[in-house]
């Protein structure tokens, strides 16, 4: 399970809150000048810069349908996640919606040299975060689009791969799963953004061993899947790598809320045991309710690292537990918040304050949002390289994506090379927050500006996943 918000804040009160795409596959060299028939049937003119444009699925160099840009080609993305009544609607419903404004923002902008670039609603595609219903939506996409910009869930996307690999379909995966560094685990196909699971475990356990008394005690609880596993085996072998003594207790697999579980063996095991730091790999619903549990029960000098999934700006509205949260929660994530001084974060500001008149779409103040419109970049540098190439068949993208150099995070991540070994390219720095009612989306950051990378991170021989099912 890779996923970082989940729903249901019910025990605490909180409110968590086109033109044609044929498949035929075929591909369509076009010359200036010349009038050539496109995907969806039909007949355009080009333009000049489309000149000698190779192109097959999910690109036409007719406009889109209500085309920002009426002289522009068009370039189908699609998306496959989990929006109405799956366990991570929460997480999908704001990082959909910051995808399609990526896009829109590019639009605005004039689009990419000669394309518009669209999200149509035929192409996004609900699964419920369900495998067989994610093999079924990619079904019905796979012959409309050029690539995925978003593939939620490690063990969903896997399930695709095979089928990705026979298309040529590059995604950019709601999921930070270490393995997507790796050709062997599928990563030729994923443009992964941010540091793993696994090495955002590592570093908030070496943060937290520099801030907390020599001889403090830890206990570990996660989810299962490569969320809880990727993240514990990240913790774990920082443990060892940073001489601390074996966790008091390691609650494993944690089941979620959702799934039917409860707080309460793990609420019961942290105060047997009494640990000064509690490392959370949950979410926001199982986070607050064990802090709460666990404060009530009489530990009350503890302290939470929790992965980025265990917090939502939902909590700040909880005024009895806010407090407490201030006091204990410290959580790592894959880039900084809401309120950060960054280009790309003014973008997701600027477009998210702009529709948040429409609540059914979930936007900001949102981590999920920063990482629906996070994750496009790659996708953008990808596209970009290809129409200077004058190709954009799939396979053309798919060996783009192979050698990404360059790409341009706007400040939200420093630029990222895919090129090489995974040892060589994979990011390692990741930000540290502490609860903070203040903040628009209830953190605020603990750790350097840049980012926090230990030392057993920078020297980390990275030449396997952490975790695989």
């Amino acid at each position: 399970m890779k996923a970082r918000w989940l729903t249901g804040l019910v025990a605490l009160s909180l409110v968590i809150a086109a033109c044609g795409g044929s498949g035929d596959g075929t591909t369509t060299t076009t010359a200036a000048g010349n009038t050539t028939t496109t995907q969806g049937g039909g007949d355009t003119t080009t333009t000049a810069a489309q000149a000698e444009l190779k192109y097959d699925v999910g690109v036409t160099p007719a406009p889109c349908e209500d085309a920002v840009n009426e002289g522009n080609g068009c370039i189908y993305l699609g998306i496959i996640s989990d929006l109405t009544t799956g366990p991570f609607a929460a997480l999908g419903v704001p990082l959909t919606s910051a995808q399609r404004d990526f896009w829109q923002r590019v639009n605005d902008n004039g689009g990419l040299d000669g394309f518009d670039v669209i999200i149509r609603d035929e192409d996004v595609i609900d699964a419920h975060y369900n495998a067989e219903e994610h093999a079924t939506g990619y079904e019905q996409i796979r012959g409309r689009v050029a690539a995925l910009a978003q593939t939620l869930g490690t063990p969903q996307t896997q399930g695709i791969l095979d089928k990705m690999a026979e298309d040529n379909m590059i995604g950019a995966p709601a999921t930070w799963w270490s393995g997507w560094n790796f050709s062997d685990t599928g990563g030729d196909l994923i443009l992964e953004s941010g540091a793993s699971y696994c090495f955002e475990a590592m570093n908030g356990l070496a943060f937290m061993a520099s801030v907390l008394p020599e001889s403090f005690t830890w206990g570990l609880v996660r989810f299962p899947g490569d969320y809880g596993g990727d993240y514990g085996a990240g913790a774990l072998m920082a443990a060892s790598m940073l001489g601390l003594p074996d966790p008091l207790f390691d609650i494993y697999p944690f089941v979620p809320i959702s799934a039917g579980g409860t707080v309460d063996e793990a609420v019961a095991t942290i105060l047997q045991h009494k640990p000064d730091l509690i490392v959370l790999v949950s979410g926001p619903v199982e986070m607050a309710q064990i802090a709460a549990g666990v404060f009530q029960g009489g530990h009350q000098a503890f302290q939470i690292l929790g992965a980025s999934p265990t917090w939502n700006v939902a909590l700040k509205a909880n005024e009895q537990l806010m407090p407490l949260l201030e006091a204990v929660y410290k959580g790592t994530h894959p880039w900084a918040g809401w309120d950060t001084d960054s280009t790309g974060h003014a973008a997701v500001r600027e477009y998210a304050e702009a529709n948040w008149f429409d609540a059914s779409q979930n936007r900001g103040p949102s981590g999920a949002y920063i990482a629906g419109w996070t994750w496009q970049y790659p996708i953008k540098a990808m596209l970009e390289k290809a129409i200077a190439d004058n190709d954009l068949t799939r396979a053309h993208l798919a060996e783009v994506a192979a050698s990404l150099e360059g790409v341009d995070y706007e400040g939200i991540l420093p630029t990222r090379s895919y090129a090489g070994s995974p040892n060589d390219n994979t990011v390692r720095h990741t930000f540290i927050s502490k609860a903070d009612a203040n903040a628009s989306d209830g953190l605020s950051l603990i750790s350097p500006a840049e980012g926090y990378t230990a030392d057993i991170v920078a020297n980390f021989p990275f030449e396997s996943p952490c975790f695989t099912n």
